[in-house]
């Protein structure tokens, strides 16, 4: 099971939960910025969506809040 942050350093432990995910990391043009958006585009490659889905920005959280 991996946890926390997961770098390269850890891809061989990503390639033993998910075969080919290396390769397909190594081919891309523009590399995802965390590992969910590359295990996301990893699962998804075969989808009919032609580009990515932008990524939210964080919501303003009201001072009271914090």
């Amino acid at each position: 099971m991996m946890r926390g942050l997961i770098t390269e350093c850890d891809f061989e432990e990503c390639e033993c939960a998910f075969p080919g995910i290396m390769r397909y990391y190594r081919e891309l043009k523009v590399k995802p910025d965390t590992f969910l958006e590359l295990l996301w585009s990893f699962i998804h490659q075969d989808c009919a969506c032609s580009e990515p889905v932008p990524v939210a920005s964080r919501p303003a959280i009201p001072a009271t809040i914090r």
